[in-house]
């Protein structure tokens, strides 16, 4: 490997580590590392044989700790708060905009209002102390208007779980009533109604409820992408996967998804759910920091306003889990520039149900996932090293091992094993996380300039094993934070089921998608588009190369120049007619146009179906590439993410 490829390797490796040159993270290891000097790095750093080693080092060894020590015992909780009066402030702009019809931006006021306000009793100077319940009160009010029963529902008792007082309060029953009126149902909408017109004693209520639902129209709520079920069942040896795939090894490209049995064209493989997955900060503001779901109408935390969630529910079990130990550190992470990676792994702490079964999993998933230990630069293990001591000492500050006997920075025995479990997944996740994406898409035209967005990153315990591929034999999507594989090419049995990892042969060529992969992933690609060199998608001619016809001959044969005659094969040394197989092209081409026609109609499974058809007859009797099939296998993957998760 040439200087220049060393160069971009180091590059690729510190940005899974630190995403953002200007964080203090950065500096934090520049002066540590120009502190310590080089012969410390080249002569006593790099020498040591363990992840425990090196943790122990940084915290004692006294040509690096004073530094490391010096910025650690500065950690401290740093976190958006909550503010009561400019909660009040949102709240009646959001009122006036109710009042005014101007729904969208009453509801834009609301959700500030909900996000900044603070829970019941911790300022009692304004509202009385009850500024969240009112904010919920608010934001229903608008909700109705807007006909989404359902969330306003939510919104109601939301409101009286903060503190909102029921007794004797007729406006929150006439609301409920409206609620339930827009979901259709008229029983549970009929008992708050009667519940409303008996504490205000006014027989003319139902007269003004009735003819102000009249006014309201209800809204249509879309309907969220549904997982799809696996291919013959799920594995019981993996997770998630599907019972036609295996676990292969070899020497030289580790473990590895095989087929285990003949796999058809859009099989779903592997329906996973996530060991661990962490939304980008980018997204704090526009998508569920639990399920990764856009949001309309934000749930918040209680303590802090960085974060939201899409329903209470999803509150409930991050805040129930990891949030709370993350909680009033979330600003202080995006100051420090880490990665997301780094996030990943410090989740697979404060997810746990113990430390102990923490540190389990981190040393299963060290010990199983490739971590190219080999290849690992000093520096490199210095920047991971002082990452995983900076999220040691924010799991102390926040009181993760409980409250500690001192509050000095060195690690107790645990903390120290905890330490050690963080380095070594700084490692593996560097080469077997995730990029979760969602499919932006135009209310025009579902493919028309639609495009991938990425969201966050988790680590699959099964989709970790997918190696890659530069024209990949599987189509890649997500349902929320779930992972879902499916075939876009018949496999026999041993035969590999490969992903993309990013560099493709469609967009780059040869030399740029070796580089891309040494630096980031350190492994030279062997693929058959490798081996072969295909051209990219605009170089590639529309000639197909047959399969020899005759029985367990491997041999592949040109496009005759005279259909009437027979083709001699050099490999099985027999005289084969193609003319079966020429006739199959013809109507494989007739197939890919159809799909196409119907893709272009927005009819997603009748063209799912026609590409699935006409590629599994393709690989039948020819190899790519062949231009029209790839042009159809990547026409499949824009179908199939479009049963994942879309926006508009």
């Amino acid at each position: 490997m040439d200087i220049t490829d060393i160069s971009y390797q180091q590059i690729c490796s510190a940005r899974t580590v630190q995403s953002d040159q200007k964080g203090f993270f950065n500096e934090f290891y520049l002066e540590v590392k120009e502190g310590c000097g080089g012969k410390w790095l080249k002569h006593y750093f790099s020498q040591l044989k363990s992840n425990e080693a090196r943790i122990l080092s940084i915290f004692s060894d006294r040509e690096v700790c004073d530094t490391v020590l010096g910025v650690l015992e500065n950690v401290a909780p740093v976190y958006k708060g909550k503010d009561g009066v400019f909660s009040v402030q949102r709240r009646a702009q959001a009122d006036k905009f109710n009042l005014l019809g101007d729904f969208k931006q009453a509801l834009a006021h609301a959700n500030l209002a909900v996000m900044r306000a603070p829970a019941k009793d911790v300022d009692i100077d304004i509202d009385n102390g009850l500024s969240l319940a009112m904010a919920y009160r608010s934001r229903a009010t608008i909700l109705i208007n807007l006909g989404d029963g359902q969330t306003a529902i939510s919104d109601l008792k939301l409101a009286a779980s903060y503190g909102l007082e029921l007794k004797d309060n007729v406006d929150y029953y006439i609301k409920l009533a409206k609620a339930y009126a827009l979901l259709g149902e008229t029983a549970r909408s009929e008992i708050s109604l009667k519940i409303a017109e008996k504490l205000s004693g006014n027989i003319a209520l139902r007269e003004a409820f009735e003819k102000e639902l009249s006014l309201i129209r209800s809204y249509e709520r879309s309907q969220p992408a549904v997982a799809p079920p696996l291919a013959s069942g799920e594995n019981a040896a993996l997770k998630g996967a599907s019972n036609l795939v295996k676990l292969a090894e070899t020497k030289e490209k580790g473990r590895f998804i095989v087929a285990d049995n003949y796999i058809k064209t859009g099989d779903v493989v592997l329906c996973e759910n996530p060991l661990t997955a962490c939304l980008s900060p980018t997204y704090f503001g526009s998508h569920c920091h639990h399920c990764f779901e856009r949001l309309i109408t934000p749930i918040p935390c209680v303590n802090c306003s960085g974060i939201a969630f899409c329903s209470a529910q999803c509150m409930g079990e991050a805040c129930d889990s990891y949030h709370r130990f993350e909680c009033q550190f979330m600003d202080l992470f995006i100051g420090s520039g880490m990665s997301i990676l780094s996030y990943l792994a410090l989740r697979v702490f404060t997810q746990a149900k113990s430390v102990e079964n923490a540190i389990q999993v981190a040393n299963a998933m060290y010990e199983n996932l490739c971590a190219h230990v080999e290849n690992r630069q000093a520096e490199d293990y210095l920047q991971r090293s002082l990452m995983a001591a900076f999220l040691l000492r924010c799991l102390q500050k926040a009181d993760y091992f409980g409250r500690r006997k001192s509050e000095g920075v060195n690690p107790t025995a645990v903390e120290l094993q905890v330490g050690t479990a963080l380095l070594g997944l700084l490692q593996v996740l560097q080469y077997n996380a995730h990029e979760v994406f969602e499919t932006k898409i135009s209310e025009e035209h579902h493919f028309e300039g639609s495009k991938v967005v990425y969201v966050g990153a988790a680590i699959y315990s099964t989709g970790a094993y997918f190696n890659h591929e530069c024209w990949p034999s599987v189509a890649r999507y997500f349902v929320g934070k779930k992972l879902v594989l499916t075939t876009i090419k018949p496999h026999k049995p041993n035969q590999l089921l490969a992903e993309n990892y990013g560099p493709i042969f469609t967009k780059n060529n040869l030399k740029e998608r070796q580089r891309a992969l040494r630096g980031r992933y350190l492994f030279d690609c062997k693929c058959m588009a490798c081996q072969e060199n295909w051209p990219t998608i605009h170089k590639i001619d529309k000639q197909v190369r047959f399969r020899c016809p005759t029985p367990s001959c491997m041999n592949v044969l040109k496009f005759p120049k005279d259909l009437a005659k027979d083709v001699r094969c050099a490999r099985c040394r027999k005289n084969v007619s193609l003319k079966t197989s020429v006739a199959k092209i013809i109507r494989i081409e007739e197939l890919y146009r159809k799909a196409a026609e119907e893709m272009h109609k927005q009819n997603v499974s009748e063209a799912i179906e026609q590409f699935k058809e006409g590629i599994e007859m393709f690989f039948e009797i020819a190899v790519l590439p062949h231009k029209d099939t790839i042009i159809a296998q990547h026409s499949l993957i824009k179908c199939l993410a479009d049963r994942g998760t879309t926006f508009m």
